[in-house]
């Protein structure tokens, strides 16, 4: 019975608002407008746009990539189309979330990356040039000149 007038003892205040205070309470909350049905149709295509540029720039990196791995690997070499579009299109929400920039904590290396890839492929380029004047010069021992050949056939 104690917390029976405790529980009567409470007034509940139900003051009536205006709408000029809900106005200004929301003016305080910022300027943001009622949720507009329409507008989600355009965010979800703006978003599937986004992530349909993000694909196109995955597979643009994909297919420089392929091109190096053809000129320093092999001519033939080519990438599975349907594992570089599963790439692309798993690849595509990052490029989104960032922009179409490096996250901000790998960023900050980007120099340190480019140097890399270039350094890396000077090096690569000069060993496959170094060993391929090493397979010429060894067919130009086994081979005998015309000269030579000459001379043998006379003799």
């Amino acid at each position: 019975m104690e917390n029976e007038l405790e529980v009567n003892e409470i007034e509940v205040n139900e003051d009536a608002h205006t709408t000029e205070e809900e106005a200004a309470l929301l003016q305080q909350l910022g300027d943001e407008q009622d949720f507009d049905p329409s507008t989600a149709d355009i965010k979800a295509a703006d978003n599937s746009l986004a992530l349909a540029q993000g694909a196109a720039s995955v597979m643009a990196v994909l297919g420089v990539s392929e091109q190096l791995l053809k000129q320093f690997g092999h001519k033939d070499f080519a990438f599975d189309s349907s594992q570089a579009e599963n790439v692309a299109s798993t690849t595509a929400p990052l490029f989104v979330k960032y922009g179409g920039e490096l996250p901000p904590w790998l960023a900050q290396y980007k120099e340190e990356f480019s140097f890399v890839v270039a350094a890396g492929a000077l090096g690569f380029s000069s060993f496959q040039q170094i060993r391929m004047l090493k397979v010429s010069d060894a067919a130009k021992d086994v081979t005998p000149s015309e000269d030579e050949s000459d001379a043998v056939t006379n003799e």
